[in-house]
């Protein structure tokens, strides 16, 4: 564990902050089918005036009379911001490059030829390619290296990685002619067309035991209710999956009907309360089960942990409400602001917090935002609490009890979702080096395997991941980091071997690989297989630890 304050800082900080970010600015608004217009006009400094609000007066004014020349359209952003910013941390102003970046990821699609890459020894190498996209179909494998894009020669040039990366993009129907080498050292040229690539918000999809089907939901895009609904039934009627696991862990939320339909499958009644919005100026609006279920489904656990935000809060909170199943891990972020998304003029767009979001008992997931300077800083607070560590060091603040709808069990609001089952964090993940060590292996591995028998490895998998470590080990070792490389030959070793894996047998297999080890699914399993009532099983020490 990091040993000062400082340190600690330098290394959590981004991460939360950029969890901030992505979460207060990108995602947890509801669809707004309601054409808004434009609420801010961004106009063009040389048109003619129309009817002025005091800011358009003011940037007028200083157009005019400023000693030096201003960017206009700088200005007005900035009086938008500092206008959101008096209001609460997610309402916000999102200009046109960005909201272009959003929408891509919330349809699920980017534009290019769908490969992953690795840039090693100044070429480009390829991880794996997306099934069925352009990329695949023209032939290109993993371990393939990148050698030229038409006329240009970009392996061995000193080319930055970004500027390669953009001679891979352009605009849909765009053809690339690529020149690659192969891991057989075979030259090989490959015709692509730029098309747009699937990016899946739902993964996993696999069956972890005879009963017990897993899924990973990674954010909540307009297709993830299809994507999940695709798992969900392969799995129950093709592998006879009768409980389910839902992953949420690092899942910022999205679109409230994504998650409102996913939860309408896991409950055979109709009617049942599944969340309601409410705000000063907006109507309550409640969200029902439909009880038009496909497949039947016994139990239900569900993941989350301090990333899990918005739309993963509102699935996990009416499983907890209505006792449906078990939320097991840490305390989740706490964001339960409805956000409407207003377009701009200038192709930006507003996204203005209207309502907030209640489970169905009643409860504001919503942490308090009085002072911002410690809605930031929460994070660090849960740290220095001993709340990542330990249960008893949750902090209830002024949540308001609750109970749930079906056996009266107490829950609180007010700052997140507090799981039935506490899995603490391994503070190794707050060690800088430990990042240092986990940042480098992935390409480390590759390199050594590039060239070798793919099925000669994971024949030998046992003996290779020893080989690897052991050349790790000499290449990373020093006189000051041998004691905490030793600490860490377990993780090492589990790291190799999940990349191996994943570089051979694809992603799907690395997850079932370390799923095995996950401390997350050891206590979902234990409710599953246990017997008894859910008050009967929440006792139980089993699940306690």
């Amino acid at each position: 564990m990091i040993s000062n304050k400082n340190e600690k800082i330098r290394v959590w900080q981004p991460l939360a902050l950029s969890l901030m970010l992505a979460i207060g600015m990108l995602f947890g608004y509801k669809m707004n089918d309601r054409d808004q217009g434009s609420l801010i006009e961004f106009v063009d400094h040389d048109s003619s005036p129309a009817a002025v609000g005091e800011i358009e007066e003011l940037i007028r004014f200083i157009e005019t009379r400023y000693v030096d020349s201003v960017d206009r359209d700088f200005l007005v952003e900035k009086a938008i911001n500092a206008v959101l910013g008096e209001l609460d941390p997610h309402s916000v102003y999102i200009s046109p490059e960005q909201l272009r970046k959003v929408n891509d990821e919330m349809e699920g699609t980017f534009r290019g030829i769908g490969v992953e890459i690795f840039y090693i020894e100044d070429t480009v190498n390829v991880i794996s390619t997306i099934p069925e996209g352009p990329a695949d179909r023209a032939g290109i494998k993993p371990f393939d290296k990148l050698i030229m894009i038409n006329d240009s020669i970009v392996a061995g040039q000193g080319l930055k990685f970004g500027d390669i990366r953009k001679m891979l993009r352009g605009d849909i129907g765009d053809e690339l002619s690529i020149k690659l080498l192969s891991k057989e050292k075979e030259e090989k040229t490959a015709n692509i067309v730029i098309n747009d690539i699937p990016v899946h918000s739902v993964k996993g999809g696999i069956m972890v035991d005879e009963t017990t089907g897993y899924i990973k939901i990674d954010r909540f895009g307009s297709k993830t209710y299809s994507e999940f609904m695709d798992y969900f039934q392969s799995l129950t009627e093709e592998e006879g999956m009768k409980n389910i696991i839902i992953d949420l862990r690092n899942n910022p939320g999205g679109y409230l009907p994504q998650a409102t339909n996913i939860l309408s499958q896991l409950f055979k009644q109709k009617g049942s309360l599944l969340v309601y919005t409410k705000g000063n100026n907006d109507r309550k609006f409640e969200y029902k089960s439909t009880g038009k279920t496909f497949f039947p489904i016994d139990k239900v656990s569900v993941l989350i942990d301090e990333n899990s935000a918005s739309g993963s809060e509102i699935l996990a909170g009416a499983i907890q409400d209505w006792d449906r199943g078990v939320i097991i891990g840490r305390r989740s972020f706490g964001k339960g602001l409805v956000q409407e998304q207003y377009n701009l003029s200038n192709s930006g767009a507003l996204r203005l917090t209207i309502a907030r979001y209640y489970t169905p008992s009643g409860r504001s997931i919503q942490r308090t935002y009085e002072d911002m300077d410690s809605y930031y800083t929460d994070y660090e607070d849960r740290y220095y609490s001993g709340e990542f560590f330990s249960e008893d060091s949750i902090s209830k603040g002024n949540s308001k009890e609750f109970e749930t709808m079906e056996l009266k069990r107490p829950v609180f609001g007010g700052g997140g979702i507090t799981p039935d089952i506490f899995i603490p964090i391994d503070s190794l993940l707050f060690d800088p080096f430990y990042a240092e060590v986990m940042g480098d292996l992935p390409q480390y591995v590759y390199r050594k395997i590039s060239n070798g028998n793919e099925e000669e490895i994971l024949a030998n998998i046992d003996q290779v991941v020893q080989n690897i470590f052991d050349q790790y080990i000499l290449h990373k070792e020093t006189e000051t980091n041998k004691k905490e490389l030793s600490n860490l030959s377990s993780y090492i070793k589990d790291e190799i071997r999940s990349n191996l894996i994943r570089f051979i047998s694809g992603d799907k297999e690395m997850v079932r690989l370390e799923l095995q080890s996950d401390p997350f699914m050891k206590a979902a399993l234990d409710y599953f297989h246990t017997e008894g009532k859910l008050t009967d099983l929440l006792d139980k020490t089993i699940l306690k630890n």
